[in-house]
């Protein structure tokens, strides 16, 4: 049986600032050229803006998640999704960042793991970072470092 622990992402002041300030930004572009001619072009610009923003904005505000399995992290967050098993994880430390990266807070854990040779790191913002990092180590002792 697979034991597993989900982690919703914490919410920093960057990522509701940045979808905020888009949001303004379109409803008064929008407000702005009402009075064009053109306007059915304008309104199916503005759907596909809304999908768009709700696609880069929303939905990871919705699904961002780290789940941690028996054997391995799972990270999600909007259509991003990345599986690192615990024996390819080098180190697990806690850094701020305002980097692009699956998480929604500026506090964050960085994941360093090794992958088809290379180290890699990826920084995640669990609610709990604490939890989260302790358990992290504990699953990493237990399942040994990938030697290649």
């Amino acid at each position: 049986m697979i034991s597993k622990r989900v982690y919703r992402s914490s919410i920093g002041w960057m990522f509701p600032f940045v979808s905020l300030l888009t949001a303004i930004c379109l409803i008064g572009s929008f407000i702005c050229i009402q009075d064009d001619e053109s306007r059915l072009g304008i309104i199916i610009a503005y759907v596909i803006a809304a999908i768009g923003y709700f696609w880069a904005l929303v939905y990871p505000l919705i699904n961002t998640k780290y789940v941690l399995e028996s054997d391995r992290l799972i990270i999600i967050c909007g259509m991003y999704k990345r599986v690192i098993y615990f024996r390819q994880i080098v180190d697990v430390y806690k850094k701020k960042s305002l980097g692009r990266q699956p998480a929604l807070s500026e506090n964050r854990v960085f994941i360093k793991y090794k992958e088809y040779g290379e180290i890699n790191d990826v920084g995640i913002s669990p609610k709990s970072l604490e939890d989260f990092t302790r358990e992290i180590k504990e699953k990493m002792s237990l399942s040994g470092f990938e030697q290649e």
